[in-house]
C-alpha cells in the first residue's frame, strides 16, 4: 500500500506540475492571440449602369488567420441584411433593376478577436451601390472619362494593363478615352514624373487623378468600376467637341475644339490635346504595340470661360512622316482646382496635385483608315530558357532569353486588310521570310552564326497589302550547338 501511495503522489504531482506549465505557456506566452483583424482595403461607394455587374473588392489580414469574413448587403428599401461569405476577397453584385444596395463588411479570426466592421460592424453605416439613371438626360451629351496609362517599352505587367484598358474600351460598354504615357517619349516622361509624381509601372490615372490604379495585379473588373465611377462623379458641365482632319495637299493635321460653359459661373482650366498612334511605334515587352500612344501636344495652355459662353481653339501640325489613317487626336479639359491625389494610393505616398478631367472627346483623322499590321514574338518566349527551339524554364540565373541549339522563330501577325508577308531578321540581315501563317523561320544556315555564345537581335517585319508596316524585337543570347 505505501508503495502504490508514494506512486499515486507522484503522479498527482507530475500533473499538477505539467498543468502548470501548460498554463503558464499557453495563457502568458508568445502564442496567444490577442491581436484583431483588420480590413485593410474595401472597394467603398460604387456606380454602375442597370445590367452591369459591380465587383466588391475587399483584402483583410491578420497576424495568425482571419476565419470568417462576411458581406451584409440589402437593397435600399428592405429592411432586413443578407449575409455571405467574401472569405474568396471578391463578391459580384448583378445590377439587374434600378435599385440601389447597401453594404457593410465584417471579419473575425480563431480565437474571436473580432468582429472588426467597415464602415460599421452593425449597419449603422453602410457604403452605397448606386445604379445611375440613364434617362435623365435632357439631351444626348455624355460626359466620357479620361485614362492615362503609364508604360514602358520592358515593364513585365504594362502590356496587361494595356490589353485590359483596350479591351474595355472596344467592348463600347464604358464611355472613356485613353492615352498610353511611354517613358520611350520624353513629354510622355515629363508628364509622369513630374506632373503625376510616378512611383512605379503601370500606373493608370482616371480623370486626371480622380482614381489612380498602381501595379499589375488589378483584376479587370477594378478597371471597370473605376471608369463607371468616375463617369457620374459630380463635374462642371462643360461641353467640348472635336474634329481634326488630314489635309492631304500640305501634308498638314488640322483640329478644331469647341467648348462651351454650361454652368453659371466662371470656368477656369487647362486644355490639353494629345496626339496619339492609335497602332503605337512603341511596343510591349512581349512584342506587342500598345494603342493610341501618345507622340506629342497639339496644345496645352490655360483656359477661362464665362458662364453661359463658348469659345474655339484651333491648331495645325506639319506630320511630317506620320501616317494619318494611324493617328486620333484626344481633348481634354482638366479643372483648374487643386485636389491631392496619390501615386502609391494604397500608401498615400508619393503626392501630387490632380486635376479631375471634366470633358475629353476624341476624333480620328482619317476615320476607317488602314491601320498598320501589328507583329509581335511567340516564339521564342521573353525571359525563358529554349533548348532546341522548346521553352524549358524561366531563365532566372541569366535574367535573359536564351537560346540552346537549332532555334525556330515564330511570329502573330495581323492586320485590317490582312498581312501580305512577313520577314525575319538577324542582327539587321535578312534571313527569310514567310506569306502563309504560321509565320515562322528556322535557322537552317550555321555559318550565320561565326560564335559558340553571342547576343542577337532577332526581329520581324510585318507588311499588309498597302505597303504598311509594323515591326516587333527582341534581344537574346545564344548557344549554338
Amino acid at each position: 500500500m505505501k508503495l502504490n501511495l508514494k506512486l499515486v503522489t507522484i503522479f498527482i504531482i507530475a500533473i499538477l506540475l505539467f498543468s502548470s506549465i501548460y498554463i503558464v505557456y499557453y495563457t502568458t506566452g508568445k502564442d496567444v492571440d490577442k491581436e484583431s483583424p483588420t480590413i485593410d482595403n474595401i472597394t467603398g461607394d460604387a456606380v454602375g449602369k442597370n445590367g452591369d455587374t459591380v465587383t466588391i473588392l475587399v483584402k483583410f489580414s491578420d497576424n495568425i488567420k482571419v476565419t470568417k469574413a462576411t458581406l451584409h448587403y440589402k437593397k435600399i428599401n428592405d429592411a432586413e441584411w443578407i449575409s455571405e461569405s467574401i472569405l474568396s476577397g471578391r463578391f459580384d453584385f448583378q445590377l439587374n433593376d434600378n435599385e440601389d444596395f447597401q453594404y457593410f463588411v465584417t471579419v473575425d479570426d480563431a480565437a474571436g478577436n473580432g468582429p472588426v466592421g467597415n464602415p460599421s460592424i452593425d449597419g449603422s453605416i453602410f457604403y452605397n451601390i448606386v445604379v445611375a439613371d440613364e434617362n435623365n438626360n435632357d439631351d444626348e451629351y455624355t460626359r466620357n472619362v479620361f485614362v492615362e496609362e503609364g508604360s514602358f517599352t520592358t515593364c513585365k505587367y504594362c502590356p496587361i494593363v494595356a490589353s485590359i484598358l483596350y479591351e474595355l474600351y472596344t467592348s463600347g460598354d464604358y464611355n472613356f478615352y485613353y492615352v498610353t504615357l511611354i517613358r520611350s517619349n520624353d513629354k510622355a516622361a515629363d508628364r509622369l514624373d513630374n506632373e503625376y509624381n510616378l512611383f512605379g509601372l503601370p500606373s493608370v490615372y482616371v480623370d486626371g487623378g480622380y482614381k489612380v490604379l498602381m501595379g499589375g495585379t488589378h483584376e479587370k473588373s477594378e478597371y471597370a468600376q473605376a471608369i463607371r465611377d468616375a463617369e457620374y462623379r459630380p463635374a462642371p458641365d462643360i461641353r467640348l467637341n472635336v474634329t481634326a482632319k488630314y489635309d492631304n495637299n500640305t501634308n498638314k493635321l488640322k483640329s478644331k475644339v469647341f467648348l462651351k460653359n454650361n454652368e453659371n459661373n466662371e470656368y477656369d482650366g487647362i486644355l490639353k490635346i494629345y496626339l496619339t498612334e492609335k497602332v503605337s511605334r512603341w511596343s510591349g515587352s512581349e512584342g506587342q504595340p500598345y494603342h493610341f500612344g501618345f507622340l506629342d501636344y497639339l496644345r496645352n495652355t490655360e483656359i477661362k470661360l464665362d458662364a453661359g459662353k463658348n469659345i474655339s481653339y484651333y491648331d495645325e501640325m506639319e506630320l511630317s512622316d506620320l501616317d494619318p489613317e494611324n493617328l486620333m487626336v484626344i481633348a481634354v479639359v482638366f479643372n483648374s482646382e487643386k485636389k491631392q491625389g496619390y501615386s502609391d494610393p494604397p500608401a498615400n505616398k508619393y503626392p501630387f496635385d490632380a486635376y479631375y478631367a471634366d470633358a475629353v472627346e476624341g476624333s480620328e483623322l482619317i476615320e476607317g483608315g488602314n491601320l498598320p499590321p501589328t507583329v509581335g514574338l511567340v516564339l521564342p518566349e521573353i525571359g525563358m530558357l529554349h533548348f532546341l527551339g522548346k521553352p524549358i524554364f524561366v531563365s532566372k540565373l541569366i535574367k535573359k532569353t536564351v537560346l540552346i541549339g537549332k532555334t525556330k522563330i515564330i511570329a502573330n501577325a495581323e492586320d485590317d486588310s490582312g498581312v501580305d508577308k512577313v520577314e525575319f531578321y538577324i542582327n539587321g540581315k535578312l534571313v527569310g521570310e514567310d506569306n502563309q501563317e504560321p509565320f515562322e523561320y528556322s535557322f537552317r544556315k550555321v555559318k550565320l552564326l561565326k560564335r559558340f555564345v553571342r547576343k542577337y537581335t532577332i526581329s520581324v517585319i510585318a507588311y499588309d497589302y498597302e505597303g504598311k508596316t509594323g515591326n516587333s524585337s527582341i534581344e537574346v543570347i545564344g548557344f549554338w550547338l
